[in-house]
């Protein structure tokens, strides 16, 4: 009878751990949900871009992505002074919008109160003072400012300052204070 008998205890014990795992999975998705919404809110917040001022070259001080590449928004020609608008579909291959997947963060420089987003399709883009910011293609590393002043898609490409404003006013008394002409050859639509 020993030998029943030394059956019954590895088959108790089972029996008690398989009670405990039953009961530790049952209560575990609640568990799980509570880690998992904490987790996602979390990453939701370290994912929103950074916006920053940094100096980028004779324009001064604008504004940068995280990388120190600079942020341009589009303004339009038709006479509404200050608007800027969207670029359309067929030029974010040369001017990618500003994504975020969270609120985007104030670095340097940011008045954090100006910084926001507008929905891109099922997508967020980063505005600053209302104005939605892109990238430019041309530029290929930090400080780079070679979009500044492009006439294409419909409007005129300008990098914002930390106010919210346009630098073409710095852009323009640099070009007459050093080569005492205002002209200037990005501003005719060049830029590559």
């Amino acid at each position: 009878m020993a030998e029943p008998s030394s059956r019954r205890i590895p088959v108790a014990v089972a029996m008690v751990a398989s009670s405990l795992a039953l009961a530790a999975a049952m209560a575990a998705p609640g568990l799980a949900g509570a880690s998992t919404r904490a987790h996602h809110k979390h990453r939701a917040k370290s994912h929103g871009v950074v916006v920053k001022v940094e100096k980028a070259s004779k324009y001064g001080k604008v504004l940068v992505d995280s990388s120190g590449k600079v942020l341009y928004f589009l303004t339009d020609t038709k006479g509404k002074k200050g608007k800027s608008f969207a670029c359309a579909s067929g030029c974010t291959g040369l001017w990618p919008p500003l994504l975020t997947k969270g609120k985007p963060r104030a670095g340097s420089g940011i008045a954090k109160k100006k910084l926001g987003t507008v929905k891109r399709g099922s997508r967020l883009q980063v505005t600053y003072d209302g104005h939605p910011l892109y990238l430019y293609a041309g530029d290929t590393r930090s400080g780079q400012m070679n979009g500044e002043g492009i006439k294409s898609f419909g409007g005129t490409w300008y990098a914002l300052g930390g106010t919210g404003s346009a630098v073409k006013a710095t852009l323009a008394s640099s070009s007459k204070s050093s080569s005492g002409s205002s002209s200037s050859s990005k501003s005719s639509g060049g830029g590559w």
